[in-house]
């Protein structure tokens, strides 16, 4: 058997080779290019999504600080409130005061009594006098 070569056969089975690799390749660059952009919208729709999270995080935790300063000036003044308010020293204080002004009370309600009687007596001797 002889093979003869025929170069426009090989030229031509070349070219249809050539031509097949050619729309192999351009397909395969096509089908990557369309992957490459569905990557790239998924990606930039994952970024837009991230970003709107950080910033719903971001506005969450300033309502948060913007709440804890308005805690802190409360606690602040509530500090203050309780520094000024009654102890338990004060208290004692007060409640040693009123069992002072009791007993002084009691002494002079005693001693007012002590001069009512004297003045009855009193009363009562000029009268017997004044009746001789």
């Amino acid at each position: 058997m002889i093979v003869e070569i025929n170069y426009l056969t090989i030229l031509l089975l070349g070219a249809v080779l050539s031509a097949i690799g050619g729309v192999l390749w351009a397909m395969g660059r096509s089908l990557l290019q369309q992957y490459g952009n569905m990557l790239r919208d998924q990606l930039v729709a994952h970024r837009e999504d991230s970003q709107r999270r950080q910033d719903g995080i971001t506005s969450r935790l300033d309502k948060i600080e913007t709440t804890l300063e308005g805690h802190d000036r409360r606690l602040l003044r509530l500090d203050a409130d309780l520094s000024r308010g009654l102890t338990d020293e004060d208290l004692d204080k007060i409640y040693a005061r009123i069992n002072t002004t009791a007993n002084d009370l009691a002494e002079v309600k005693g001693v007012l009594k002590g001069i009512g009687d004297n003045l009855r007596t009193l009363m009562a001797r000029i009268t017997e006098k004044g009746l001789q």
